[in-house]
């Protein structure tokens, strides 16, 4: 039986899929994963297969750039294969915004949790945080690559966006994947704003 694995964004944790969950198809094999930013297990190391990823946010980008080879199918939801601007890649974040967050984050991590969130238009997870695990997920932003698997794997990748996401310009999903599935009205945190959105492309891949 093919196993759905859902991986979360930056600053959040496997409770950011919960009202995805509820509107699946009880009947499919659901998992999710954790990076351990608010305290929980990071998880991926025996991954079942056959599996159709999703990934939100970082959690695409980790599909992409270090876990490129665990899945049949993925799902992108308000992703990227790269956080960062590049040669090649200019509509994505410009790397001295993400350098200037790291350094504020090294001072002042609450706050720029918190600011972080109030951007995403969502609140932090209740748990405390890893402010060291969150650190890291920085760094993962600034060194991760996954244009490589994207550009290999094309035909097997699929992704939403918002038109809205302050974190991910829609020009930068429109450069990254080509003709991505637009949610209009939509901002960063699709798997929370828009879950019956989410999970009917879920159930999609799974019925491919």
């Amino acid at each position: 039986m093919t196993t759905i694995a859902l991986m979360h964004g930056w600053g959040y944790d496997a409770r950011l899929w919960d009202e995805v969950r509820a509107r699946l198809d009880p009947s499919l094999a659901v998992i999710t994963l954790d990076f351990g930013f608010f305290g929980a297990a990071f998880s991926p190391e025996r991954l079942p297969t056959p599996l159709i990823a999703v990934g939100h946010s970082l959690g695409a980008l980790w599909w992409l750039a270090q876990a490129s080879d665990a899945w049949s199918r993925l799902l992108c939801i308000n992703g990227f294969p790269r956080f960062t601007a590049t040669p090649g890649f200019e509509a994505a974040v410009p790397p001295r915004v993400l350098e200037r967050m790291r350094t504020r984050f090294a001072r002042s991590p609450a706050a720029v949790l918190a600011e972080f969130h109030a951007r995403c238009g969502g609140h932090a997870p209740s748990a405390a945080p890893d402010c060291a695990r969150l650190a890291s997920g920085l760094d993962w932003l600034a060194e991760w690559d996954g244009r490589a698997t994207l550009a290999r794997r094309r035909g097997q990748v699929f992704a939403l966006a918002g038109r809205l996401d302050p974190i991910v310009p829609a020009a930068m999903s429109l450069q990254a994947f080509g003709a991505p599935v637009f949610i209009e009205d939509a901002s960063h945190l699709l798997p929370r704003t828009h879950p019956g959105i989410c999970a009917h492309w879920i159930e999609r891949l799974a019925d491919a």
